[in-house]
């Protein structure tokens, strides 16, 4: 019995601009092999069709992406998922699991058995599910600490709350989601010394992520900009809103007499699920940049998130988003490693979709095609194969801001360099 050929979309944009692959092999978000590529007509000097090759797939999909991204949007917007960090060590949702499966886990002792402590975790919260679902699990643990009863759980002879425990998993994530600035591959860096090519008189890019880590900001100081983040230029730096409704302009020497000239190299910034540089004090409930925040102000993966996103400064920041996307002229919001597994996200791109006529979105996932994604994802895809106003692409972050078209709109003066400190 002959293997069955498996064929996968690497490159979706309406009718016309579809690519499919047989048979493709990824490693860590590249794809590393094709048996065929479609449509592909290239012909050899006697006019027979050539084989393609992984490079003829690569440079099909991104000649189409680039077109698609060489066109001017007025407003660009650029939503951070996950995926964007872990090119530069950050985890997955999965590797998460691992990881606290691997904290709880005690190893053989001489005539001791090894201990699963994560397994009497999940059995004591009546957490039976197969899938290994760390949001899905701390839920669980919140919801029957909150509900039924903050049981004590014994681990290889230690006795511990349940409440202890979820600040125990929420101290992992916060320690494995705090990322160095890479010394070579920076996708952060790179893509972000490309948007920053724009026209300053156009709106300011606005970046939007749901991770915690300080990537953007240290791609910020290392390519000179300055990150508009909803937070004073006083210290401690304190958040308002009102602060994202700031600009900097230079006036001294400006050559237009009555209007002020945006300066280059700004753009802002919403983490949407917190930061872990952001501190709240609780004296005054005021939220301050602390770099060595004790208990940073983060919306953990719990379905509690949601409530979460209704407090300050989230709610806020989901405010700007949900305001960004309605806006009718001409507004491109590029998702890079989002899952679209957040619902009020989904809500938030699924009705600029359905209402706004001006919006186009693309989606940079390798992942775009395989067989467990969300269903949002899902119509997505489906809207995709028919519409022109969605892009989805399998490529990594890496590569996507390697490719992604520079924009030649003004002459590179001499910039001088500001450092202001985002600390």
């Amino acid at each position: 019995k002959m293997e069955e050929e498996i064929w996968k979309y690497i490159l979706l944009n309406g009718k016309t601009n579809q690519l499919k692959v047989k048979n493709p092999v990824y490693e860590k978000g590249e794809l590393k092999s094709i048996d065929d590529l479609k449509p592909f007509n290239k012909k050899d000097d006697e006019g027979n069709p050539v084989k393609p090759t992984l490079a003829d797939a690569n440079s099909e999909k991104r000649n189409i992406y680039k077109e698609f991204f060489k066109k001017p949007f007025k407003n660009l917007l650029v939503l951070s998922g996950a995926g964007s960090s872990m090119d530069v060590g950050g985890l997955s949702m999965w590797q998460l699991w691992k990881e606290t499966e691997k904290k709880y886990k005690i190893d053989k002792k001489e005539n001791k058995p090894e201990i699963d402590g994560f397994k009497i975790i999940r059995e004591a919260v009546k957490f039976d599910s197969e899938e290994k679902n760390l949001e899905s699990l701390l839920s669980h643990i919140e919801g029957y600490s909150k509900f039924v009863k903050d049981v004590e759980i014994e681990i290889g002879g230690v006795k511990k709350q349940l409440t202890v425990i979820k600040g125990e998993i929420f101290k992992l994530i916060q320690d494995k989601c705090t990322i160095p600035a890479p010394s070579d591959n920076f996708p952060h860096k790179t893509f972000l010394e490309k948007l920053l090519q724009r026209k300053q008189t156009n709106p300011r890019i606005k970046i939007f992520t749901l991770n915690y880590d300080l990537l953007f900001e240290y791609a910020a100081t290392e390519v000179n900009a300055i990150v508009v983040d909803g937070f004073s230029f006083t210290f401690p730096r304190t958040f308002s809103g009102r602060y994202f409704d700031y600009d900097i302009v230079q006036r001294e020497g400006s050559k237009l007499k009555e209007e002020d000239n945006f300066i280059q190299r700004v753009f802002h910034l919403h983490k949407l699920h917190g930061s872990l540089n952001w501190e709240r004090v609780d004296s005054d409930q005021k939220v301050i940049i602390n770099n060595n925040a004790s208990k940073p102000l983060m919306v953990y993966p719990r379905e509690a998130k949601y409530e979460d996103s209704y407090g300050q400064p989230f709610f806020e920041m989901m405010a700007r988003f949900q305001k960004n996307l309605r806006k009718n002229n001409d507004t491109l919001l590029i998702c890079i490693g989002y899952s679209f597994n957040d619902k009020h996200i989904n809500a938030a791109n699924e009705e600029a979709l359905n209402q706004n006529p001006g919006f186009r979105l693309a989606s940079i996932d390798p992942g775009f095609e395989s067989d467990n994604i969300s269903p949002s994802l899902n119509e997505i895809k489906k809207v995709a194969k028919e519409s022109e106003r969605i892009l989805l692409t399998s490529e990594s972050f890496t590569e996507f801001a390697k490719h992604y078209p520079e924009i030649k709109t003004y002459e590179n003066f001499n910039q001088q360099a500001i450092n202001l400190n985002n600390g």
